[in-house]
C-alpha cells in the first residue's frame, strides 16, 4: 500500500475508533450513573437509589425513624446520611454510614444535631455540621467539623458556617455563613484546614446547600428557594430555575446539568427534576402525588470526578499510540 494511502487509512481508522470509544464510554457512563434520594413512599423518610434516568429504584435504609441528607462515597460503595434513629429525642440527629446495598449501618457521631455530611474526594474523610453533644465537648456549639471516614479524629474547621461541600480536587470546602446574626447566608470557600476563608457572594439572597460541579469550575446552590450557579472564583452568579420551592442541587457527572428537588412545580408533586445549566430546560425525573421525593445526590461510580475533557485527552493519547503502531 502506498505511504499516502496507508496514512489516510490509519487516520480514518483512528477517527472511527475514537467515535466508537466515545459512544461506548457515554453509554457505559449512563448505565453507571446513580442518584440517591429520600422518599416517603414506604411511610417515612428513607434513602433510595435509582439510575440517572429514574429507573431501577431500590430502597437502601429500612428504619421507622427519619433517614435523609445522604452523600455517596467517591467509590459508590457507601452512603453517609443523617438519622434520628436510636434517639429518645427525635430532634437529635447524627451522622451514619451504610453500605450502598443497605447493609452494615454504623453511627459515626454522637452530637446534638450533626448533619449535612460530605466526603473528601479520596474517601478518607467526611466533613459535616456539628453541634455540641454529650460526648463531644471539644466541638464548638455550631460549626463545620471534619473526621476520618470511620468517625475518628474529629476536628473543628470553623466555629460558624453550615452545609459544607468538598471541592473535587480535595483542596477546598464551600459552605454558607453570615457575617452577623440575621444576615442572609452567603457562599464562602476555605482551605480544608479551615484557613484562607473567601466570600464568593454578597447580596440579600438567603443561600443553602452549595454543591461543586465535578469539573470544579462552578458551585450550585439554593437561594430563596430557586437554583443558582456561581463560578468557583465568585464570578458569573446567575439564577438557573424560575419556579419557587426548588432546592437541594446536585451536579450531573458531566457538569452540564443539575438534579434538584421541587415542591409544587407540578400540581401535587414533590419530586426530583433536572435542569440543563446552559439552556435552563427542566425535565421531570421522579414524582408521584402520593409521597415526597427529595434530597438528591448524583454519583458516577468509578470516578468522573475529573473533567470529561481529561478523559477525552487520555483516549486520544491512546489512539495516537495505536496509530503510530499501525504505521
Amino acid at each position: 500500500m502506498p505511504f499516502k494511502a496507508r496514512c489516510t487509512f490509519v487516520g480514518t481508522l483512528v477517527v472511527a475508533l475514537f467515535i466508537l470509544m466515545q459512544l461506548a464510554e457515554n453509554g457505559y457512563a449512563s448505565r453507571r450513573t446513580k442518584i440517591a434520594f429520600v422518599s416517603t413512599r414506604d411511610g417515612n423518610p428513607e434513602i433510595y437509589v435509582m439510575d440517572g434516568d429514574g429507573r431501577n429504584l431500590r430502597r437502601v435504609t429500612v428504619n421507622p425513624n427519619v433517614d435523609r441528607l445522604q452523600a455517596w462515597s467517591p467509590d459508590g460503595k457507601k452512603i453517609a446520611f443523617v438519622s434520628n434513629r436510636n434517639n429518645a429525642n427525635k430532634d437529635h440527629t447524627q451522622i451514619w454510614v451504610i453500605d450502598a446495598d443497605g447493609k452494615n449501618p454504623i453511627r459515626l457521631t454522637n452530637g446534638l444535631v450533626d448533619s449535612y455530611p460530605d466526603w473528601s474526594p479520596d474517601g478518607t474523610k467526611i466533613v459535616y455540621d456539628a453541634h455540641l453533644g454529650p460526648e463531644e465537648h471539644n466541638i464548638a456549639p455550631a460549626g463545620i467539623t471534619v473526621m476520618d471516614a470511620d468517625g475518628n479524629n474529629k476536628r473543628l474547621l470553623t466555629p460558624e458556617g453550615a452545609h459544607p461541600s468538598w471541592s473535587p480536587d480535595g483542596k477546598r470546602i464551600a459552605f454558607i455563613s453570615g457575617k452577623n446574626p440575621g444576615d442572609s447566608p452567603q457562599i464562602y470557600v476555605m482551605d480544608v484546614d479551615g484557613r484562607n476563608r473567601t466570600q464568593l457572594t454578597d447580596d440579600f439572597v438567603r443561600k443553602r446547600l452549595p454543591s461543586w460541579s465535578h469539573d470544579g469550575k462552578r458551585i450550585a446552590y439554593e437561594g430563596n428557594h430557586v437554583i443558582w450557579v456561581v463560578d468557583s472564583d465568585g464570578e458569573n452568579q446567575r439564577q438557573i430555575t424560575k419556579v419557587n420551592n426548588d432546592g437541594h442541587p446536585t451536579w450531573s457527572p458531566d457538569s452540564q446539568s443539575i438534579a434538584f428537588r421541587s415542591f409544587g412545580r407540578d400540581p401535587g408533586i414533590d419530586g426530583i427534576y433536572t435542569v440543563d445549566v446552559t439552556s435552563g430546560a427542566v425535565d421531570a425525573l421522579l414524582g408521584d402525588p402520593d409521597f415526597i421525593n427529595s434530597d438528591p445526590d448524583w454519583l458516577y461510580p468509578g470516578g468522573l470526578s475529573v473533567s470529561p475533557e481529561g478523559n477525552r485527552i487520555t483516549i486520544w493519547g491512546r489512539l495516537k499510540n495505536l496509530a503510530s503502531g499501525l504505521r
